[in-house]
């Protein structure tokens, strides 16, 4: 099978013949999607990449806790050796899966819950994103990750401040923001020690306190970075959330 001009190339490797068939079915109706190779053993996947060279890799795992995590290994190990490749993960399992799939980094992964997809859409816009090089998350993955950490609601900030933790949160340095914004570094050095402080994240590290403030904004928003409302107000929940690499990195 081989890629029409412009497609994106997709492998498919699944632990059910019945999802393996339905996807394959589904993404064959996509344009610009060419599903170039399937597989139902992990064991097969990565001589798959290597034999087909694919853009990306959809993994749907339906199996226990102890049979996904050798999926997720491999997973891991076809990021760190064809560092090009997107990835979607979609399981039952989460936080201790996903901490697992991105123990070494997290561009180009996405990691969906399966009992939350509703269409296809869900998985091409994760799709497009990891092969774009960004992470992808289900919002309940964030939530459980921002419950290790204290913390107050991001609605108590004000003035500039939700504004300020949207640029941290995708990655940015003071520096950056502050030419971002078009303000002074002092101004902004004086935002951050008051998020920080609203945040109750004072005693932490200076990378731990960005990242946590960074996490508790994500999980706020249905659509990081895009929403039409007022920065720092809460959004009705969304299928996924894409997450900053600078974040994704260091969960």
């Amino acid at each position: 099978m081989s890629p029409g001009p412009g497609s994106t190339s997709v492998v498919l490797a699944t632990d059910s013949s019945f999802v393996g068939d339905g996807l394959a079915s589904q993404l064959a109706g996509v344009a610009g999607i060419s599903v170039v190779g399937r597989t139902r053993n992990y064991l097969d996947l990565f001589d798959m990449v290597e034999d087909v060279r694919p853009q990306a890799a959809i993994i749907s795992i339906r199996s226990t806790v102890v049979g996904t995590m050798p999926t997720i290994v491999v997973a891991r190990q076809l990021r760190q050796e064809f560092l090009e490749l997107g990835i979607v993960i979609i399981s039952e399992h989460d936080e201790a899966c996903v901490l697992e799939a991105i123990r070494d980094g997290a561009s180009r992964i996405a990691f969906l819950l399966d009992e939350r997809l509703l269409d296809l859409t869900t998985v091409l816009s994760a799709l497009h994103e990891v092969c774009a090089g960004q992470s992808v998350l289900d919002p309940s993955i964030v939530d459980s990750l921002v419950s290790h950490y204290e913390g107050v609601p991001v609605n108590s900030l004000c003035s500039r401040e939700p504004e300020v933790l949207e640029q941290m949160a995708k990655g940015l340095s003071n520096r950056a923001i502050a030419s971002e914004l078009h303000i002074s570094i002092k101004a902004i050095e004086k935002d951050v020690t008051a998020i920080f402080r609203k945040l109750e994240l004072v005693d932490r590290t200076l990378v731990d306190r960005r990242v946590t403030a960074s996490l508790a904004f994500l999980r706020t928003l249905t659509n990081p970075f895009e929403s039409d409302g007022e920065p720092g107000l809460a959004q009705p929940r969304s299928t996924h959330i894409v997450v900053p690499n600078e974040v994704a990195g260091r969960l």
